[in-house]
């Protein structure tokens, strides 16, 4: 049985989340080129901290993903009912549509331009912006939304979020993640409610952030 969340809880996400996006929105019109550099060295902090963490993290998703569908472990059922209420053509759909959602409308035409201006650190030898550049651009691309992509979207997150919320109760938000490490502690909880709202403020850093960015670049072209 799911437990019941307070309505301030959701209240208290939206504004931190819409306060947050509100005070970056203005301080970029006010100086975008401020906040372009702020954007900029905070992407490169982070890139340089966990990028290394990161491209594991997506390369052991990949090598979980590949165990599970060639194990036993792959016909294990998940969540508390004994038929699936959704059937398989559905489901699929609703995935597609998420991803495209979420990440392909913006990314699917942004990753290759960024990756054509500014090339991977593993390509040497070809300069930007050039048409030599233009395969590795669409080879990091396809590298991001191809299989790595595909194994983090149905593997750890997914296996958590779904023990969570059909053997635990708890609703499917971001806390939800961290279930298996404090139960439901986090539900009625105010930490959980910032940590929705930092899941949601780094969603939408990954697409506004960067778009200030090349906004400016194009604005001062």
């Amino acid at each position: 049985m799911l437990t019941k969340t307070p309505k301030g809880a959701d209240k208290t996400v939206s504004t931190l989340t819409i306060g947050f996006l509100s005070l970056f929105l203005l301080f970029s019109l006010f100086d975008m080129s401020h906040m372009r550099q702020v954007i900029d060295t905070l992407f490169a902090a982070s890139t340089d901290t966990f990028g290394p963490f990161w491209q594991w993290l997506m390369v052991l998703n990949l090598l979980i993903a590949l165990l599970i569908a060639g194990s036993r472990w792959g016909k294990q059922r998940l969540g508390a009912q004994s038929t699936p209420s959704i059937g398989t053509f559905r489901w699929l759909a609703m995935i597609m549509c998420t991803l495209l959602a979420g990440g392909g409308v913006f990314w699917s035409a942004a990753e290759p331009i960024y990756h054509f201006m500014t090339l991977p650190p593993s390509v040497e030898g070809v300069d930007p912006q050039t048409a030599e550049a233009v395969v590795p651009a669409l080879s990091q691309s396809f590298m991001h939304w191809g299989f790595l992509a595909w194994a983090a979207l149905g593997t750890l997150a997914t296996i958590v979020l779904m023990y969570a919320h059909h053997q635990g109760g708890v609703k499917l938000r971001p806390r939800a993640l961290l279930y298996p490490l404090v139960g439901n502690k986090l539900e009625q909880h105010w930490l959980g409610a910032v940590i929705d709202a930092c899941a949601i403020i780094a969603v939408a850093a990954g697409t506004i952030g960067r778009l200030v960015s090349w906004l400016h670049s194009w604005a001062t072209a």
